[in-house]
């Protein structure tokens, strides 16, 4: 019970900061610039959308888990790849289709795709390290 407690509360935090780090630095290679006084700003509007997601990413892992028991690794890390683009296109769509495939775009495709790559395969691990006790 406590493996699953510590699952629930360290994927979103890990995944959460897998995406800023991500951020971060498609920051750095688009613009040559560091996150620095806009931190703030990020995190409360990144956490704001990300938990939203959270209770998503939970749910496409335990359907994969449940239909699926080879290659979960790629299946969930897949899942929830698939499934970040939604913030992304609910943000942007609005904006019209040439938003996109905007710089800005790519800096928050960045942040919502590592966090379910991490999150995916944090996943993955859980259930492999679950499986073997």
């Amino acid at each position: 019970m406590a493996s699953t407690a510590t699952y629930i509360l360290l994927t979103p935090v890990l995944a959460f900061l897998g995406g800023l780090l991500s951020y971060s630095i498609m920051l750095r290679l688009l613009w040559s610039e560091s996150i620095g006084s806009e931190l703030g700003t990020i995190v409360f509007w990144g956490s704001a959308v990300f938990s939203v997601m959270i209770p998503v990413y939970f749910v496409v892992v335990y359907l994969v888990a449940r239909r699926f028991n080879r290659n979960t690794l790629f299946l969930f890390t897949a899942a929830c790849f698939l499934v970040s683009f939604v913030p992304v296109l609910l943000i942007f769509v609005p904006f019209g289709s040439q938003a996109l495939f905007s710089e800005q775009s790519a800096l928050v495709l960045s942040f919502f795709l590592a966090a379910g790559i991490v999150f995916g395969l944090c996943s993955w691990a859980f259930r492999k390290f679950k499986l073997k006790k």
